[in-house]
């Protein structure tokens, strides 16, 4: 697994953003699945090579829903920061792998296992989502009917339609407004419950890594569950300004616009901030504004 991949992992395996995740993408917005009752799963299981050795697997994110005590279903996340044309061969191994143990405890009793596929690359998966459409040859139109097909539930996260992304409501909707709609970032201003995953996921997103120097910021207890995005916004800007990335009166207001811009702040919010952070009069704002806008 890229790195992308398992920083977008410590996001989704908050359990609040799983259970999100689940409820909308699966049950169309209805709370099915409550994050009280996941237990994480195992995302390690073992293979036989080519080589006729062992190896190791690995799920991104994997968690049982339980309901007193008992098992009823296995859902399974995979971030895909690129498009895996063989993706269809891996979830087929990871949700055999998941039966066949069940398999062995026949009395804890068998319950499905639920794989989606999250595809947060800039392009909509465009290859195939079936283990059928991999094969070199196409099979005999006679035998399909005996072929035991898996099929790839996949969601590309940068082209959600807009009615289904405003069913976020947690910490994952910022990550979907920076991706799709950066305006509706700005407006709502959401306060972040888990800062520092969101804000890794961010980085893993952009590579910026002034991200990642803002983190000691939103980790800190007077800080907990009081951030959001104003407050990420104005700490990107300042970490720049203080460490000498952003040199002169020009420059750094040029660089607040730029960051403003990024997070989709409108032109009035940005005005007000360049104002307020430079101590600038009407006239002098908004010739800035003209200037680098």
């Amino acid at each position: 697994m890229g790195e992308k991949d398992h920083t977008q992992k410590m996001l989704i395996g908050c359990r609040d953003v799983f259970a999100e995740l689940i409820n909308v993408l699966v049950y169309s917005g209805e709370k099915v699945v409550n994050e009280a009752d996941l237990l994480a799963g195992p995302t390690e299981s073992l293979y036989i090579g080519t080589d006729k050795q062992t190896h190791q697997q690995f799920r991104d994110c994997s968690m049982y829903e339980l309901h007193n005590g008992e098992i009823h279903a296995l859902y399974n996340l995979e971030n895909q920061s690129i498009i895996d044309a063989h993706m269809p061969l891996r979830c087929a191994g990871y949700d055999g792998v998941a039966y066949r143990s069940q398999y062995q405890h026949l009395e804890r009793g068998v319950y499905p296992v639920i794989t989606l596929v999250l595809n947060w690359s800039r392009e909509p998966w465009n290859t195939s989502r079936s283990l059928i459409g991999l094969f070199r040859y196409k099979p005999h139109p006679v035998v399909k009917a005996y072929i035991n097909d898996t099929s790839l539930h996949v969601f590309d996260m940068c082209f959600l339609k807009k009615e289904l992304r405003e069913l976020f409501q947690g910490d994952l909707r910022i990550i979907l407004d920076y991706l799709c709609d950066r305006e509706s970032l700005s407006k709502r201003n959401q306060t972040m419950k888990h800062p520092e995953e969101v804000i890794r996921m961010l980085h893993a997103l952009t590579g910026d890594d002034q991200y990642l120097n803002s983190i000691p910021l939103f980790t800190s207890p007077a800080k907990k569950g009081e951030s959001t995005m104003c407050d990420l916004i104005n700490s990107y800007y300042n970490e720049g300004h203080n460490s000498g990335l952003i040199e002169g009166r020009n420059q750094g207001i040029q660089a607040l616009i730029l960051v403003c811009k990024d997070f989709g702040c409108n032109f009035e919010n940005t005005l007000t901030r360049i104002k307020d952070s430079f101590s600038l009069s009407d006239d002098e704002a908004l010739e800035d504004m003209k200037l680098y806008w």
